[in-house]
């Protein structure tokens, strides 16, 4: 039984410096020297005349677009005249430069082969393959590339501006001025404005001429479509029994969860216990005219219904709150959700100290590329930092593509393929990496009408604990994985004998929520979506926080994904054939891309047991830095008689990002698992001194890991199991957490970087194990051995 509260315990007194190399990035030698220079400098009189012809707010500024090959030194790009401004793809960079800055490029290329031996950092221009515009195709959305704009006279576009230095920079509020006197001018309306570090964005609204002098403007990085919800959801009224009296409130010091959606109707008997507060951001007095929010909110605050209903249990156990941020149908208002979810979630961070968010929306105009993280995504990323609160969004749901047919014809018949189609990649914010991101399980596959009739009239592409069809896929950025979890959010069928296999029924075979609108009607609904996903995982990281009160949104985050377990229905969902083709094609998991880390087993979740202990430990970490941490493993567990045993490490950080780079995050913490003699004898391998002696360490016991280090390490929350048979008692293993800061991100790093590490050991087999009480013990033993050495 686990009812033993988890253990924290804490690094070895002393951390080594990380070994490193001086890395210079190679040359690209070119045959034609002369030759070369003269081309690029071709090519940059061109793209002038090009820029020339582009409207602009700042003139004398121009844009340009810099191709290259191999690894381009950016940090001297200055050095020839242009300023770096962003990655946009693999070997590809925009620069800014002005008048005086174009002349001394085009002297440098001019010199290039003939007059260059004092010219510095020649193997940038070496480095460069090409040099051409960012175009009107390049401010091409892929919304506004799929749908087109829109038909109406006047309409709303989302402009996105080159985002140069940070939100206060003198030369951004230079260029924001610029630009705001460049719409008063065309006479286009602003609708609203953010201006973030790492994105300045506009909503505007205009006619198709402006859209099209915005398409043709040098400071604009992207025109897009507002952002669409995407939310659909089948709603049938679920029958039931008188309510108990009395549902208790829970405790003053709950743990806080902020739902932000539609609304929330406060008086619903299941939800008025643990009504905190509400507050309306779009225009309202925060009620659910549409029925999303009370429905998510019902799950954030019970779980699942479907056993609280069973078992007549209704005790709430958290504190709600409700920011209305979507309108009466469940969409995007027309100010900018990004600004509007600023707003909500500061104001319950000050005012009601809310630790968790639930975000059940998804951008269906915003699939992700595989190159920027941008939108709601980075807006989480960035408060996730600044306030130390978890957000649990979802991946959004796959409603079928028109362009390509995706499916064909059936739901069921092409069920799973489709699940791992480009169309079905992660829609914002999905992609954040500071965040839980959860895509969707089944659970129920018979319909109302299969449930009543004998008649084949209805089939589910899914079973119980397969992918659910709408359901979406990862990665995210660099190959993260995404989602991190998944949960039960429901399922459909196809019509069989309409010929219309394409349609979809929902009902029967969702998910047991609240009802909105209760009154004079059923207290339950029933609901399908992977927004109905979301809310199981926020109500259990609600559940760890009133468990440990003071861990960090990083700590809440490592404890979800260690206890996550890929369940074997979503492995066998997919063929063999089918894993070996897309493995082949991406170099990725099936499984993984649609589940992640798994769904999360609550058996340990809250508390340890004698067979399964969970250890704990927050820390800060510098730049270039190794942290270590002696598991406190007894005899016993590494018994040399044969037994399944398990030891799953997860670690979990919250980087500073920017949008403008393609690697996202300003630092990287990961860590290695390895066993030694000694604490003495493994530091060796992770020391600048010794570099020279003793070889770097990767994991050890390879061979029983399920998650590479490389995979793993891609994300901000990192985890691995490694399941044995048989051990050595005289072994010792630790945990090598490390920190290295990109060139680019120490100055958006701080000095001490926080990370949340969790351990759990497990020995089930063993039916008289006292895991607990030796690990325990092994602590208290540590604690006084360094309390002595001090």
């Amino acid at each position: 039984m686990a009812d033993f509260e988890h253990l924290r315990i804490e690094r070895a007194p002393f951390e080594n410096d990380r070994r490193t190399r001086e890395y210079k990035i190679p040359r690209h030698p070119r045959g034609d020297l002369r030759g070369h220079g003269q081309r690029l400098a071709d090519a940059l009189n061109n793209s002038f005349q090009n820029a020339q012809q582009q409207l602009t707010s700042r003139p004398g500024n121009f844009v340009l677009k810099i191709l290259y090959t191999g690894l381009l030194d950016i940090n001297h790009l200055h050095k020839h005249g242009v300023e770096f401004v962003s990655h946009e793809d693999n070997q590809l960079c925009v620069v800014f430069a002005n008048e005086s800055g174009l002349a001394k490029f085009a002297d440098h290329l001019q010199k290039l082969g003939i007059d260059d031996a004092e010219l510095t950092y020649k193997q940038i221009l070496e480095a460069i393959e090409g040099i051409d515009n960012w175009t009107a195709e390049d401010r091409t959305s892929w919304a506004i590339t799929q749908f087109g704009l829109p038909q109406e006279e006047s309409f709303i576009l989302d402009i996105e501006l080159w985002p140069v230095n940070v939100a206060r920079h003198p030369d951004r509020l230079t260029i924001c001025e610029a630009f705001e006197r460049w719409l008063a001018e065309t006479q286009i309306q602003r609708v609203d404005k953010i201006n973030l570090d790492s994105l300045l964005m506009y909503r505007l609204r205009v006619n198709v001429n402006q859209a099209g002098m915005l398409l043709n403007h040098g400071d604009v990085r992207l025109a897009d479509l507002p952002p669409k919800s995407g939310i659909q959801y089948s709603q049938l009224h679920c029958d039931i029994e008188n309510l108990p009296e009395n549902i208790p409130h829970p405790p003053a010091n709950a743990a806080r969860i902020c739902i932000l959606d539609s609304g929330i109707t406060g008086n619903h008997p299941l939800i008025a216990p643990a009504m905190a507060e509400s507050a309306d951001f779009i225009g309202g007095d925060g009620s659910d005219l549409n029925g999303h929010g009370t429905a998510v909110a019902g799950i954030a605050l019970y779980g699942d219904l479907e056993s609280c209903k069973a078992s007549d249990y209704w005790r709430p156990e958290l504190l709600l709150f409700n920011g209305r941020v979507l309108n009466e149908h469940a969409e995007f208002d027309v100010k900018t959700i990004e600004k509007t979810l600023v707003e909500a979630v500061t104001y319950f961070v000050e005012e009601h100290q809310c630790r968790i968010f639930n975000l059940s929306l998804g951008n269906a105009n915003a699939p992700y590329d595989g190159r920027h993280v941008r939108g709601i995504a980075y807006v989480l990323d960035k408060l996730a930092r600044d306030f130390n609160v978890l957000f649990v969004v979802s991946t959004g749901n796959f409603n079928g593509s028109n362009n390509p047919e995706v499916p064909k014809y059936s739901w069921r018949d092409e069920y799973p393929e489709y699940l791992l189609a480009e169309q079905s990649v992660l829609i914002d914010p999905a992609p954040a990496l500071n965040v839980i991101t959860v895509g969707s399980l089944a659970k129920h596959n018979a319909t109302f009408d299969a449930q009543r009739y004998p008649e084949i009239a209805q089939l589910a592409p899914a079973n119980e604990n397969q992918p659910s069809p709408f359901t979406r896929h990862g990665p995210s950025v660099k190959g993260a994985i995404k989602p991190d979890l998944i949960a039960t959010g429901g399922n459909f069928a196809s019509t069989m004998r309409t010929g219309r296999e394409y349609d979809a029924v929902m009902k029967g075979m969702g998910v047991l929520t609240c009802n909105s609108r209760f009154v004079g009607n059923t207290i339950f609904t029933e609901m399908s979506g992977v927004s109905f996903a979301a809310p199981f995982e926020t109500h259990l990281a609600g559940r760890l926080l009133n468990n440990y009160p003071r861990a960090s949104a990083n700590l809440l985050r490592a404890l979800l994904v260690n206890h996550a377990n890929l369940p074997n229905e979503v492995e066998t969902s997919f063929s063999e054939e089918m894993k070996a083709t897309y493995k082949a094609a991406c170099g990725r998991d099936a499984g993984r891309d649609i589940a992640g880390y798994g769904a999360v087993d609550e058996n340990e979740l809250f508390r340890s047991s004698e067979n399964v202990v969970v250890l704990m430990a927050e820390d800060k970490i510098d730049n270039n830095a190794h942290h270590f941490f002696e598991l406190p493993l007894p005899p016993e567990f590494l018994r040399t008689q044969r037994a399944a045993r398990e030891i799953r490490v997860t670690l979990a950080y919250c980087p500073a990002v920017r949008t403008t780079r393609l690697d996202y995050v300003a630092t990287k913490i990961h860590f290695r698992l390895v066993k030694g003699e000694s604490l003495e004898a493994v530091q060796r391998h992770f020391n600048h001194e010794t570099q020279g002696e003793t070889d770097t360490r990767n994991d050890d016991a390879t061979g029983n890991r399920d998650i590479t280090a490389e995979l793993r390490s891609k994300g901000t929350v990192q985890s691995s199991t490694w399941r044995m048979k048989q051990r050595n008692p005289n072994e010792k293993w630790f945990v090598v957490v490390t920190r290295q800061d990109r060139d680019w991100g120490e100055a958006l790093s701080l000095e001490q970087e926080d990370y949340a590490l969790v351990v759990t050991v497990t020995d089930r087999e063993n039916e008289h194990a006292l895991l607990y009480t030796q690990i325990s013990q092994l602590i208290d033993l540590q604690i006084r051995a360094r309390a002595r050495a001090e």
